[in-house]
């Protein structure tokens, strides 16, 4: 007998969160497990990367106001064996309306951020404490990308420790090599670095500019991915004249060649959960430059051989860093420096044993 598995997504943006629980989907065992996804807004290019036999439910709302009572009723038409929502937002929807779900239904619910990131964006910061506090204990289970925010729920919002997993992000090394393997490298003979994410405040891009101001007039960053904060930073390239120095790519469908051309991967976000662009970088054999506020990287750091991470603070560390970096050789794929820890197989066999147990 298969277990049916819903998984709750915003939309199919090409952001980590995404990404990762389609992965996951992805590559349940069917035999065992039968997997759907409900998204509030299938809008987005990671709808095409959903596997054939995956039945997709799109509620057609942007905001979580407007989509919570099809959602749920969404929930108890599949009568599913467990739903695993993605993201504080969408986490806390599903477990305040659980009463509405059948008794029988576990909640799998997986933060992939900071929990004070998500309490920043709720406008009543207190109410985000208290529903954090009273909720997220109730779930069946909180599963984690790194310690640090395991630990965060075990002391601050009084979650059992029985009930916190902590489960790397999934990076399906040989279909990401197999990707990257025709290298893209910006022409010119400096040292070139590639960065990625969503152009908002959290990714520091802002600060990234600037050091790259500093550096030599030979050196090249791209930058993969979309965002408000474009004009913002495309003016702030042109103020400190940098704007031959910087490639602003937009969202790339194969950022990995790009990635793998890259003499290092630049992590410069102001908070962050666990980068999966970092494990991708590292997957691709490209070292990763972060700052230590950038989350799991600290982690990934200490299971990595020398040099595969360097922790650098913000600023002149972070620019000496950059400059120190030793350009790469590119006559073919380098090996991959991510611990085999991360690879899809071991965190789909995590991911299967907590939904058995």
């Amino acid at each position: 007998m298969t277990n049916k598995i819903i998984f709750v997504l915003p939309s199919f943006a090409g952001g980590g969160a995404e990404r990762v629980m389609i992965s996951l989907a992805n590559a349940l065992n069917r035999s065992r497990f039968a997997p759907s996804i409900i998204v509030l807004d299938s809008d987005g290019p990671l709808r095409a990367s959903v596997a054939s036999d995956i039945t997709i439910v799109d509620l057609r709302q942007k905001r979580l106001r407007h989509a919570i009572k099809p959602l749920i009723a969404a929930v108890r038409e599949f009568n599913p064996y467990a739903v695993v929502p993605t993201m504080g937002y969408l986490n806390l929807g599903i477990l305040m309306n659980r009463k509405k779900i059948n008794p029988n239904t576990k909640i799998i619910v997986r933060e992939a951020n900071e929990v004070n990131a998500t309490i920043k964006a709720i406008k009543v910061p207190l109410l985000g404490k208290f529903l954090y506090r009273y909720h997220y204990p109730r779930a069946d289970r909180v599963i984690t990308p790194t310690m640090r925010i395991a630990s965060d729920f075990s002391d601050r919002w009084r979650v059992p420790p029985e009930k916190l997993s902590v489960m790397r992000n999934p990076v399906d090394v040989d279909w990401l090599r197999d990707m990257a393997s025709k290298i893209h490298r910006e022409p010119g003979d400096g040292l070139r670095f590639v960065a990625s994410g969503r152009l908002v405040e959290q990714k520091g891009f802002d600060r990234l500019i600037e050091w790259l101001a500093k550096l030599p007039p030979n050196t090249h960053v791209t930058i993969c991915g979309e965002g408000p904060l474009i004009g913002a930073l495309q003016d702030l390239a042109q103020k400190l004249a940098v704007s031959e120095k910087i490639r602003f790519a937009g969202f790339v469908n194969n950022p990995w060649v790009t990635y793998a051309g890259a003499d290092a991967f630049l992590l410069t976000s102001r908070w962050e959960g666990m980068s999966n662009a970092s494990l991708e970088a590292l997957a691709v054999g490209t070292p990763v430059i972060g700052v230590p506020q950038a989350g799991g990287l600290g982690e990934v750091a200490k299971q990595t051989a020398c040099g595969a991470v360097t922790l650098a603070n913000p600023g002149p560390e972070f620019i000496s860093s950059m400059a120190r970096t030793k350009q790469k050789s590119l006559d073919k794929l380098k090996p991959s420096l991510l611990p085999s820890i991360y690879s899809l197989n071991c965190v789909i066999q995590e991911f299967e044993e907590i939904l058995e147990n």
